[in-house]
């Protein structure tokens, strides 16, 4: 089975586009005329893989972090209702308002059909799939729980969502008023600076200190912005690089670590992801060795999957899990108990559970945190950058007022 995309007619002559499933173009045309449309164009989207393991290439879709949000609700709840995976991926793709969604419903599927895991069929489909969200879904497939994992995936989603739209919304209006304050400066600094220049050039005073460094660094920005487009243009490949390099990405996150604030969201979010898998897993009742491995593939920095990997081999060694987890330095204190007690009392699923839902409403609480801080930290730099400009327009006119005061 392939993935067709397809424009096709209704009766009253309206265009629809979609992806359909089927041996070959003859077959997706005729399983598109039984809906009742007329097809008009109709090309192969993807080839799936044809099994685990297949060298089969193809180009995989985008799909933006949203509509996987969508994809993974829609799927959660259709699992939840007792639908089988490749049932509930065809139910997404005839449902799905979206074309993104459609596309990766339908190459997913395409994918389970030919034998390969969802896993593997998923990571295929589109290359926005983050690598944690393949990691969840393999430790669902040993576990058999994957209605749980998928509600899972979507709560996070969601919540990531969420977080992101409060910040946005946080600096929309700073964002405003520092475009405002910005075109108002620049008028000022293009109509009465030059004026300011020439009088005091025709006294032969020199002009204040704060005026002339304003001056010449809009002196800068007009004589050499192509160079600094060029630069510009320049840094945003280069993080483009080093996000998909990944040792570049190594480097990156060990300096982005170090970071007071940045630092310690990144191990935050870690945790929380790690605490959330390793709860998932050993609730379906897989062994504890198995579990961790499972939890350390859902970790995206290296630094922390490293010693999630050296947790699992102290563990394979015979160590006790305490002893095991004392070298993640991502875990706080009290998950970290959390979990010990676990293990002593024999609640160990119980007890990560907790653990994740405490991670979880850690960085839930510190993102609104920040969210609430950033608005009127945003309008201070904004007024401290606009006070500069304004009183490197001021300072002259007081200079050329007390000249010419008698």
């Amino acid at each position: 089975m392939k993935a067709f995309a397809y424009t096709a007619y209704t009766d009253q002559g309206r265009a629809k586009r979609g992806v359909i499933l089927a041996e070959d173009s003859a077959d997706a045309a005729a399983r598109i005329r039984q809906q009742g449309l007329l097809p008009d164009e109709i090309e192969i989207r993807d080839q799936p893989a044809a099994a685990l393991g297949s060298a089969v290439s193809f180009r995989r879709s985008r799909v933006s972090r949203d509509m996987l949000s969508v994809f993974t609700r829609q799927m959660a709840v259709l699992l939840t209702a007792g639908l089988a995976v490749e049932e509930a991926l065809g139910a997404v793709q005839s449902s799905a308002p979206d074309r993104q969604i459609q596309t990766l419903s339908a190459q997913a599927r395409a994918g389970l059909l030919e034998g390969a895991p969802l896993s593997l069929a998923m990571g295929q489909a589109s290359r926005d799939i983050p690598a944690w969200y393949i990691a969840a879904l393999r430790a669902a497939e040993k576990s058999g729980e994957m209605a749980a994992v998928f509600d899972t995936l979507a709560e996070y989603l969601e919540s990531q969502i969420s977080e992101r739209a409060q910040i946005a919304s946080a600096l929309v209006y700073p964002a405003f008023v520092t475009l405002m304050a910005l075109g108002v400066c620049a008028i000022l600094m293009v109509t009465v600076a030059p004026e300011i220049v020439g009088m005091f050039e025709a006294s032969g005073q020199p002009l204040p200190a704060l005026t002339l460094t304003v001056l010449g660094i809009v002196d800068t920005i007009q004589t050499r912005w192509p160079l600094i487009l060029a630069a510009i243009a320049a840094l945003v490949v280069f993080l483009i690089a080093v996000a998909r390099i990944p040792a570049w990405r190594a480097r990156r996150d060990r300096l982005l670590l170090r970071l007071p604030l940045i630092g310690r969201f990144m191990r935050m979010g870690a945790a929380a992801q790690y605490l959330r898998t390793l709860a998932l897993v050993i609730n379906s009742r897989l062994p504890l060795p198995e579990a961790l491995h499972h939890a350390s593939d859902v970790l995206d920095i290296r630094h922390h999957h490293d010693q999630a990997r050296r947790a699992v081999e102290a563990l394979n060694r015979g160590e006790p899990l305490s002893r095991a987890l004392a070298g993640l330095d991502f875990l706080h204190p009290v998950a970290r108990q959390l979990l010990e007690s676990g293990e002593a009392s024999a609640k160990l699923g119980t007890m990560s559970a907790r653990a994740a839902t405490l991670a979880e409403t850690w960085l839930k609480t510190e993102r609104k945190r920040l969210s609430t801080l950033l608005e009127p930290l945003s309008m201070v730099v904004v007024g401290a950058l606009v006070m500069v400009i304004v009183l490197a327009i001021l300072l002259p006119i007081f200079d050329m007022q007390a000249m010419v005061a008698p």
